[in-house]
This record gives C-alpha cells, sequence and structure tokens, in this order.
C-alpha cells in the first residue's frame, strides 16, 4: 500500500443528502487566494520538470509522475501548446504501458489534451486497460499479481475518461467492477483497500468514484428507451442502496485535515478524490460540510513558500487538481426538495452532469454544477445564474419557499422548470406555483422569435418552452415536456440533441454567455427593496425622481430607480427618495420633481398635450433622463420623434466632450465603459472611452439626457441575453454620472 496509495484520484456519486448545508465559510477561503494559490503551485511544477519534458519518477512508476503533471497543469488551465505540456506529451510518448497507475493517468492527460492527434494514444492506453483487468473486475499493478481496490479506481477512472473522449469499452468491464464494489463495501458503509480491511477515506473515494462510473456508463437506471416523451426506467438505479450507505460513511467520518483512517498519510490524494466525488456528483456538502470552501481554505494556508504542498510534485498536483477543478464557477444548481416519491427531485442523476459537459467551454470558461436547498442564503443560491427544478411532481412550497425564489429571479436568477418525462402532474403544478409567485406576470408559451430559441444554436422546434417575462428577461423557463431524462439518456436519436442544443440555449440566454464568476467569488446583489428605502414621508432636503408614464411598456426595468437611490446614497452620499413614483407629462405634481426618468422597449407616442407639458416641465427647469431599454430600436425611433416634437428648433446632439457628465467631475471617471457581449459583438469592439450620450442643451442648461444604449439593465441588476448596453458595474457608473449632474446643476 505504501508504494500505491500516493496514485490515488477518485470520481464521485450523486445522491441527495438527508440533511441541509450549514457551516458555509469554514475558513473563509476567497477565489483570489485560490487562483494566487494555483499560479505558485503551476510555477512550482514547471521548476521542476527535466531538460527532456519529464518529471523526476515516483517509487518506480516510471512517467507516472510526468502524466499526472500534465494532467494537473491541463486542468489548471495552461494551454496544450505550452511547452511543458508539450515537452510532457512527447515524454509520455517513451513511456511503456505496463503499470496499473500510469496507464490510467496516461489516459486522463490524453483525454484531457481534447486533440485528435492524441486520440491514437488514448486508444492504446485504454486497450492496455481493458486487457489488464482481472475476472474479478478488478486491476493489480500490472497484468499479473494481487489486485487492489486503488488501482482498480484508478483504472476505471482513466476508462471513463478515454469513453467520455469517444474510446469504446466494453460493458463487461463496467459490469465486472461495479458487481465487485457492490460486493466489497464494508457493513459501516466504506471501503477498505482490499475486501474486509478497515474502511479508509482515501479507499471510500475510490468506492464511490467508481460506482458512479460504472453506473453512468451502464445506464442501470433501465433501458435506453424514451418512448413516447418518457423514459420507462426514470429514477432506477441499482446501486442506490450502496451509495447511500457510502455518502453516510462520508458524512460521518469528513475531514478535510486528515485522510480518515489513515491520519495524514496520503492526505493530499485523498483530498482530491473527495473533489471528485464532489464534483462528479454535484454534491455541495456532506452534511453541515461545504467540501470545498473547507477544503480550499485548509490547502491555501498549508502551502509552502516555494508553492509546492509537501515539498513534492505528486502532493503538489493533487492539490492543484483540488483548488483549480473545484473552483469553477457553477452554472447550474439542482434544487433537492422532498416529495411523496423519492427520489422526487432526483429522478435522473446524470442529467446536469451530461448538460455542462455538453456546454463545456462554449462560454469561455468550463463550468460546473451542484445541488442546493432553499434553506440556504440568497446569496448562496445566487452562485449560479440557473436554478433547476424537476420531477414527476412539483413539491409543496410554502410562502417563504415562494418568495425566496422569487428574490432569486428579482436579483437575476433565472429559475429552469423541467416536466421529468413530461409529467403533466409537475407541469401543471408548477403553473399554479408561478400564478401564486408571480401574480403580476403571465406564463406563456414562448414564441418562435423569443432570443432563447437563437442565442446559441439557431431553433425551429419550440419545444412548447413557456416563460415568465421579468423586466426585460424571461426569468423563469418551464418545459413541459422532457428535458432531463434525454440529458442523461445523451443518445436517444435526434430528441437527445434537441434537448441538448435546448439546453444549451436557455445558459446561453440566461448568462448572456458572459464569463461567470469561480464558485467562491463573491456574489454581489443587486439592493433590495426594504422598509427603510421607501418612507412614508419624503425626507427634508431629499431628492425625488419621477418615472415618465407613456402608452408602451413605460414600467420596464421596475427596479431601477430604487437601485439608483441606494447607489446615490452608498456612491455620492446624496438622500434619494426610493419609492419609485409613476406620473404622466399632464400631472401637475410632476414639478415637484426635478428628474424625470424615462424608458421602455416598444414604440410609444405621447400625446399632444403631454408634449406641451413635458416642455413647460423642462422649460422651467426640470430635466428629462432616458434610456432605451436593452437598446430597442423601436423605443429609440419613438423617442427621438419625441424630442422632435418637443424642441423642433433645437438640435438633439452628442454630449460635448467636455460635459460634467463624461469628464467625472460629478460622480466618477468613466473610463472605458465596457458593452455587454451582444453588443460588444454587433460593433466589433470591446467599448467606447466616450458613450453616445445625446443631450437638448439651451443656454448652456442641459434639458434632455438620452442613451441610445441600455444602462437600466445595470440598475436592475440582471443580465437579460438580449440587452445592447453596458454590462452592469459601467452602466451603474454611467446612470450615477447622468443623474447627479441633473441634480446637482
Amino acid at each position: 500500500m505504501a508504494a500505491a496509495g500516493p496514485w490515488l484520484a477518485a470520481a464521485g456519486v450523486l445522491l441527495m443528502s438527508a440533511r441541509p448545508a450549514a457551516g458555509q465559510g469554514a475558513g473563509g477561503v476567497t477565489s483570489e487566494q485560490v487562483r494566487r494559490a494555483v499560479g505558485r503551485a503551476v510555477a512550482y511544477v514547471r521548476q521542476r520538470q527535466r531538460g527532456d519534458g519529464s518529471w523526476p519518477d515516483y517509487h518506480g512508476h516510471r512517467g507516472g509522475v510526468t502524466a499526472l503533471s500534465v494532467l494537473g497543469l491541463l486542468q489548471s488551465g495552461v494551454e496544450s501548446d505550452d511547452p511543458a505540456v508539450a515537452g510532457g506529451v512527447a515524454a509520455l510518448g517513451r513511456v511503456p504501458d505496463q503499470a496499473t497507475y500510469v496507464v490510467s493517468l496516461k489516459s486522463q492527460a490524453y483525454a484531457a489534451l481534447n486533440s485528435p492527434a492524441a486520440m491514437g494514444d488514448l486508444r492504446a492506453s485504454a486497450a492496455w486497460l481493458i486487457r489488464a483487468q482481472q475476472p474479478t473486475g478488478m486491476w493489480t499493478y500490472g497484468v499479473r499479481g494481487s489486485s487492489d481496490n486503488s488501482n482498480t479506481q484508478f483504472a476505471l477512472l482513466g476508462l471513463h475518461e478515454a469513453a467520455k473522449a469517444g474510446v469504446a469499452v466494453p460493458k463487461a468491464v463496467w459490469e465486472r467492477s461495479r458487481l465487485h464494489f457492490t460486493r466489497s463495501q464494508n457493513r459501516d458503509g466504506g471501503w477498505g483497500y482490499r475486501a474486509r480491511n478497515s474502511s479508509r477515506g482515501s479507499m471510500s473515494t475510490a468506492g464511490l468514484a467508481s460506482l458512479f462510473i460504472c453506473g453512468q456508463r451502464l445506464h442501470v437506471g433501465g433501458a435506453r428507451v424514451f418512448r413516447n416523451g418518457a423514459y420507462p426506467g426514470c429514477g432506477r438505479y441499482r446501486q442506490n442502496v450502496v451509495l447511500a450507505k457510502g455518502i453516510e460513511w462520508m458524512t460521518d467520518n469528513f475531514s478535510v485535515r486528515q485522510n480518515p483512517g489513515y491520519g495524514l498519510r496520503w492526505l493530499y490524494y485523498y483530498l482530491y478524490g473527495l473533489e471528485r466525488v464532489g464534483m462528479i456528483s454535484g454534491r455541495r456538502s456532506f452534511g453541515d460540510h461545504d467540501w470545498y470552501r473547507e477544503g480550499a481554505a485548509y490547502l491555501v494556508a498549508q502551502q509552502r513558500h516555494d508553492g509546492s504542498w509537501a515539498g513534492n510534485v505528486p502532493d503538489t498536483v493533487f492539490a492543484l487538481l483540488f483548488l483549480s477543478k473545484g473552483n469553477r464557477p457553477v452554472l447550474i444548481q439542482k434544487l433537492e426538495w422532498r416529495g411523496l416519491r423519492e427520489p422526487s427531485w432526483n429522478r435522473n442523476i446524470h442529467d446536469l452532469e451530461n448538460l455542462t459537459a455538453f456546454i463545456d467551454d462554449k462560454f469561455g470558461k468550463r463550468t460546473t454544477w451542484q445541488t442546493t436547498t432553499l434553506a440556504l442564503p440568497l446569496a448562496e443560491l445566487r452562485v449560479s445564474p440557473i436554478l433547476f427544478i424537476t420531477g414527476h411532481e412539483f413539491p409543496a412550497l410554502d410562502g417563504a419557499a415562494r418568495r425566496k425564489l422569487r428574490a432569486y429571479v428579482e436579483t437575476g436568477g433565472t429559475i429552469l422548470a423541467d416536466a421529468c418525462c413530461g409529467s403533466r402532474e409537475f407541469a401543471d403544478a408548477f403553473r399554479q406555483f408561478a400564478r401564486r409567485t408571480f401574480p403580476e406576470y403571465r406564463l406563456k408559451v414562448l414564441e418562435a422569435d423569443h432570443p432563447v430559441f437563437k442565442s446559441y444554436y439557431r431553433i425551429e422546434e419550440l419545444y412548447g418552452l413557456e416563460g415568465i417575462d421579468i423586466g426585460c428577461r424571461t426569468g423563469v423557463f418551464l418545459s413541459p415536456n422532457a428535458l432531463s431524462c434525454l440529458w442523461e439518456l445523451q443518445t436517444i436519436p435526434t430528441w437527445s440533441a434537441r434537448a441538448f442544443k435546448l439546453g444549451t440555449n436557455i445558459a446561453a440566454y440566461a448568462t448572456g454567455k458572459e464569463l461567470l464568476q469561480d464558485k467562491l467569488d463573491v456574489v454581489e446583489l443587486p439592493a433590495e427593496r426594504k422598509a427603510a428605502d421607501a418612507p412614508a414621508e419624503v425626507p427634508r432636503g431629499a431628492v425625488r425622481i419621477a418615472r415618465l408614464i407613456h402608452n408602451g411598456d413605460y414600467k420596464a426595468d421596475v427596479h431601477a430607480e430604487s437601485h439608483l437611490a441606494a447607489m446615490l446614497r452608498d456612491k455620492a452620499k446624496v438622500d434619494v427618495v426610493a419609492r419609485g413614483r409613476h406620473l404622466r407629462a399632464t400631472d401637475e405634481k410632476l414639478f415637484e420633481y426635478p428628474v424625470v426618468f424615462m424608458t421602455g422597449h416598444y414604440s410609444f407616442e405621447l400625446p399632444a398635450a403631454e408634449i406641451a407639458a413635458l416642455r413647460l416641465y423642462l422649460d422651467r427647469g426640470g430635466c428629462l433622463i432616458a434610456d432605451a431599454c436593452c437598446g430597442r430600436k423601436a423605443f429609440d425611433r419613438s423617442f427621438r420623434q419625441m424630442v422632435r416634437k418637443l424642441y423642433p428648433a433645437k438640435a438633439f446632439e452628442p454630449l460635448p466632450a467636455g460635459h460634467p457628465v463624461l469628464t467625472g467631475q460629478v460622480g466618477v471617471p468613466l473610463g472605458e465603459l465596457r458593452y455587454r457581449r451582444i453588443l460588444a459583438d454587433e460593433l466589433k469592439q470591446r467599448g467606447t472611452a466616450r458613450p453616445p450620450i445625446e443631450a437638448v442643451i439651451d443656454a448652456g442648461r442641459t434639458l434632455v439626457l438620452y442613451s441610445k444604449y441600455d444602462f437600466s439593465c445595470a440598475l436592475e441588476g440582471d443580465s437579460p441575453y438580449s440587452c445592447r448596453g453596458y454590462v452592469d458595474a459601467d452602466g451603474r457608473k454611467l446612470a450615477l454620472n447622468l443623474f447627479l449632474y441633473a441634480i446637482s446643476y
């Protein structure tokens, strides 16, 4: 065992935790600390590479440290054409396939290259592993000798990566190993190095990893059949009882400071095994322990000044893999809930794993997924832009749960509900939930011109997708037809491809195809409306901002004013009344407001009486600030027509270069204002140093300030895919300057 230990790695399982995650924030580690630790570790690994491209071997395992190092560099974001990686790959080509640990690491490294040129080597390594399997379903150190769970789980991990890359692995390989790990589990739920050995942490992650891999490859949930919109084997997994006991053992024996049962021996490869279980399973926690946060805090604290852990390359790479892979952005979380039938919320345990694998780095960065509960604070839920709710039934949610889900959407999140197997019971119950939770909005079937159907792929089959438009975006989606089943099954002709493309488009729409924050990055929530933000009486000296009513959708970005008020108070120390007041131009109360705000998506027209009243308001000292919400051209055309009617003899022209809004004489220096992805692609530039603000200026006084590109979505705090405007941080800076100018001059 002494020679085998440091080569252990693990994959994981997906199974529901019986308890909600608590204990968040152990160690208080940040993403920036993790990124620095990863950078230092990569530098250390580079420094230890030899001139021939290899790294020094460990315990006679020729090429093992080289394969492990190449894998660690690739998974940490080092490019495949980097000299260190290229040299390592060349060195691996000189290593014969003769030792299980080494061949399995070579398979993982070749798969991580994701290159057609590496496929021949990957097939050769996988073929050797297939031949080396013993009739018991286990592996030895080579082709003969005593077999053990360590070599076995490592061989399975190498074959798993090969299979994901497209290498054919016989079904019997997975069947034999699944049977072995099912039979060799100890009564306490863990696994030892060999059958009847005491349970240990690293070997229990090996058992869980191996069962997960075999289960996924065999699709033991039932026959790979999709009939009449349903998956007949949905929710049936033979290994669930064994996995449940294994997860219970891990929960009861959880630690990141020692390898349970072994103490400090082989600690770092145990931590990587823990990461594999957490990542592939999507588990956020083991009981009350946030495995990644606690493990990352420990590793950051233990890193040496030279960038290593324990002063050697193998342990350093295992720590590097834990930190770099575990901190990937969380694209989507699956909601855990209890129902009358189990497993109610998790009938397809591989659905999101397969979806995120399909999406891969299409949005610029590899992402992951995890499970979550409504017991977590809103900021923890918002670590991902998408919350996935699925089942054959829909959970019974109380008022607090509904309010939290609404807050999740209002702060920029997107709910995706999936009627598993096309369950009418789920779909009907979700529609009732939508009516109760979002009573002022309507859940409706999406039209063919909805941006979600062209956000990444151009999709002609709409699949009955329904949605709720909240502000400038669709914040809630319902698929009354099966998605999770098809993500689980993966290869059902026509149907699976359609489901994967639709899932990708929903993700692209929800994220705006923007790069997501890493897992440990702090999620900045938009300012929430509180009672204190809506005083019954206007404080003495407080500034009031009204919204102009027009016959278009004047309520777009409904929270913009309250969020603006909070920003003006926090950033500029200006007391602004947050309660939104909506007025027509003919309302005499308009003169009580120094600034009136106007926005919308669609065409509109003000009656002559309102044009005259608005002109009077502006001539007597008022200021109109407006933007075309989401940069919509229909509103832009209508607004320009309105300005021509307001001031036919005055120019509506770009704001002069020396204007206080642009110079930062009021507010903050603007610098470059970055465009959202859709606008940047359209204009073929990242942003602008001079925003195209247009104005009506009379005798040195600015009457109208207008942006044809959106900044109100930045105030709202959501990220609508189709928003032709500025990224949130830069849109807020522009809004701050515009409104500060209007109330200061």
